[in-house]
């Protein structure tokens, strides 16, 4: 495993703001253009954050905006927590390739996902909205299950792709209650507690709307990623259902029905959600 802390490197341009004249050609040079094939892919991977976009929110950024992540990733060093939580991970499943990761300091990135470096997938961490870390541990035994599956290679079928992102959040999601069973299931399905006592009530009416027989991929991924006011369904409910199929499945058979899982694509979509 190898771990890449390219926040420091953000410190370094953010330390550096008030000696510059340029803050954009600062942050290019002392942060972008030093990590070069993460953030081409990085951006790819986010079109919407366009180079335009990206310059404003870059000219607006202030050391005291980041004074809090700054003092927590010095008394709680994310690559340490990181080391240890890849540890745990490996002693439940040891990956085909070990991970490379990536910590860094975007703007409103996501705090964890999955994404190609070339051929090459790797696991990537932005810091930037954390207010402690105490679901790192989570979010990275997640996107492990994540980094594993795209291990995998070979593409989903139209018909079978939204089956898939559900059984995956469902495989993620077990998984990281299996690393870390003290912590609750609303920590590991990043859900409020009101949206779980929600799904537990409404098992019937999430199943219901999530057919793929009455909607395209398109419209169930809406669905999944914004919910439905009128029908008063919260935002990523499904992954609830995901992780009750394979808790269900897995808690029935013998201990490597995960590994199954993970390791075989079609395994795996053979599961009731």
């Amino acid at each position: 495993m190898k771990i890449f802390t390219l926040y420091k490197d953000f410190f370094y341009f953010i330390d550096n703001i008030p000696f510059c004249s340029n803050k954009w050609e600062t942050y290019l040079s002392h942060y972008c253009s030093m990590h070069k094939d993460f953030f081409d892919a990085y951006f790819a991977m986010f079109p919407l954050l366009d180079s335009a976009n990206l310059q404003q929110r870059v000219e607006a950024a202030k050391a005291s905006d980041y004074s809090w992540l700054r003092h927590l990733v010095t008394v709680c060093k994310p690559e340490e927590i990181v080391a240890e939580t890849y540890e745990r991970c490996v002693e439940l499943i040891a990956p085909q390739e070990e991970p490379v990761i990536y910590l860094f300091v975007g703007f409103f990135s996501p705090d964890g996902f999955v994404m190609n470096i070339g051929e090459k997938p790797v696991m990537c961490f932005g810091l930037e909205r954390f207010k402690n870390f105490h679901l790192l541990r989570i979010l990275f035994a997640h996107e492990y299950i994540h980094y594993l599956l795209r291990l995998n290679t070979g593409e989903v079928s139209e018909d079978k792709r939204f089956k898939w992102l559900l059984i995956s959040e469902g495989l993620a999601t077990y998984f990281s209650s299996l690393v870390f069973p003290k912590y609750h299931l609303v920590d590991h399905l990043l859900l409020s507690r009101d949206v779980l006592n929600w799904c537990q009530v409404n098992e019937a009416l999430i199943k219901q709307a999530y057919s793929p027989k009455s909607h395209s991929y398109e419209e169930l991924l809406e669905l999944y990623k914004k919910g439905n006011i009128d029908l008063g369904i919260p935002p990523r409910v499904g992954k609830f259902l995901a992780f009750l199929s394979v808790k269900s499945v897995v808690e029935k058979s013998d201990n490597n029905r995960l590994e199954l899982l993970i390791s075989d694509r079609e395994s795996a979509l053979s599961l009731d959600v």
